[in-house]
């Protein structure tokens, strides 16, 4: 799983170096020869989409979401580690709860065909990578619950 979650955050790596070159190239296109890239909004948005849930498991099993520690670190470690397994608790049940609501989505969009505007890419995939995404982060969820439990029996 280890291995699984880096190439997802590499991939999401180039999603994002994808998008910042979509941009510099239309914006030098833009200014320099009154070409910007058609549908450059679009495709920086779908692409930034997809990169943020691309890096979301990877993150989250290094521990690297936003904490606000200011009232947890004067806590025993006991507590802590209490703390943490709840709130893997509830992201798993969260990332569960997204990931059927965006296979929902996915199917809709894959049923309907439905593309973007101005560049007509279909919607369905970015909602794939989301699904595969959310079901991971849930996984990971887990993964941290049942290591936390074992730390708290010791």
């Amino acid at each position: 799983m280890d291995r699984t979650m880096r190439w997802l955050a590499m991939a999401g790596a180039a999603v994002l170096l994808a998008s910042v070159l979509v941009t510099i190239i239309s914006v030098t296109g833009r200014y320099g020869f009154g070409m910007p890239v058609p549908g450059d909004y679009e495709l920086v948005e779908i692409l930034c989409g997809v990169a943020v849930f691309l890096f979301f498991p990877y993150t989250h099993a290094a521990q690297g979401n936003i904490t606000a520690e200011f009232f947890t670190a004067a806590l025993p470690e006991r507590y802590r580690v209490a703390l943490d397994v709840f709130h893997d608790l509830v992201f798993a049940l969260a990332a569960a709860i997204l990931a059927w609501r965006l296979g929902h989505g996915f199917a809709d969009k894959f049923a309907s065909g439905e593309t973007s505007i101005m560049i007509r890419i279909p919607l369905w995939w970015g909602y794939g990578v989301a699904v595969l995404s959310m079901g991971l982060v849930a996984l990971v969820c887990l993964w941290r619950i049942t290591r936390g439990i074992r730390a708290l029996w010791r």
